[in-house]
């Protein structure tokens, strides 16, 4: 891995350093094509203690993931890898130019945007200290670890009745807290209770959560507490960066770009990979690091091919 003083022309631009952009990143490297990858280190888990269900990784901190990552990729010596974020880019011709942070440009012939998306949090005190350590989104990567403490589900809507069922399975100790909203769906409220899922409608004010940001308890307008250790919600979710908006991608009703089963936007060159999008077979975009990482292999060979073809034709 190497860095280059001037700007240049690579054969791809990666845009994000998570797992999509740096399983891209090593694909590419591997098959000895020019890639630059430009990564402003803010990744939607980097408040996370661990990660899970990656193979031969589970467990390990996402940051120690990310160091071991860029390690492997400095024995590829096409990848080149700044830590900079991309402020705009446009497309001349047949590349893209992207615009960086320090007032650098570069060019690609293939763009792949490994973005991310951004969780927004309601106005809750306490959630944002406990987001990614006690307070989780997903259960498939934070549910085992709290299988024996007792767990609420916040939230009143089908998000959360659905995730409240869900954790039924392997979760003794699970309270439904609405919050003060009002659950309509009765059958699956009735099947909630029949698994021994308590419910409380009550409005409440705030995340007791300890300075390592630990949850504690749920507390209610009434200073009632409700004593938990661990918080699971579906918070809307946006796009982590504007870029998909400025190039022209299509995007779906929930936000997610839209990608074929090719990793390729609707923008000729602009490939996306990672939990900003879905294919349209796909009612939500998959969150799991391995799901990322596979998707941005997917978009490595699938743009490795087209370059390929592009090159075999003179082009």
């Amino acid at each position: 891995m190497h860095t280059q003083p001037h700007t240049q022309t690579y054969d791809v631009v990666i845009v994000g350093g998570g797992p999509a952009g740096l399983s891209a990143a090593t694909t590419l490297g591997r098959t000895h094509r020019s890639t630059l990858l430009l990564d402003a280190d803010s990744g939607r888990n980097r408040a996370s203690l661990h990660s899970h269900g990656f193979l031969t990784r589970d467990g390990l901190p996402p940051a120690e993931l990310r160091a071991l990552a860029l390690a492997q990729l400095s024995a590829y010596r096409d990848v080149e890898h700044r830590a900079l974020a991309v402020t705009g880019v446009k497309r001349e011709d047949e590349h893209f130019t992207v615009a960086l942070a320090d007032g650098s440009t570069a060019r690609g012939r293939r763009l792949l945007l490994a973005t991310g998306m951004t969780d927004v949090l309601p106005e809750l005190p306490g959630l944002t200290e406990a987001w990614g350590l006690s307070a989780f989104n997903c259960p498939y990567c934070d549910a085992h670890e709290v299988a024996d403490e007792h767990v609420v589900v916040i939230g009143g809507d089908g998000g959360a009745l659905r995730l409240a069922l869900q954790l039924s399975r392997y979760i003794g100790d699970i309270t439904l807290c609405t919050g003060g909203e009002t659950v309509d769906d009765e059958t699956t409220l009735g099947l909630l209770r029949r698994r021994g899922v308590k419910v409380r409608t009550e409005p409440f004010d705030r995340l007791d959560v300890d300075d390592k940001g630990r949850l504690r308890a749920v507390v209610f307008t009434d200073d009632e507490r409700l004593q938990c250790r661990a918080a699971f919600l579906r918070p809307p979710t946006c796009q982590g960066s504007t870029l998909p908006e400025e190039l022209g991608c299509s995007l779906f009703e929930d936000g997610s770009v839209e990608v074929n089963d090719f990793q390729q936007t609707t923008v000729r060159g602009v490939f996306a990979a990672g939990d900003l999008a879905r294919r349209a077979s796909l009612p939500f975009p998959a969150s799991q690091i391995v799901h990322a990482a596979a998707a941005g292999s997917l978009a490595a060979v699938v743009m490795d091919q087209e370059l390929l073809g592009e090159e075999a034709m003179g082009g």
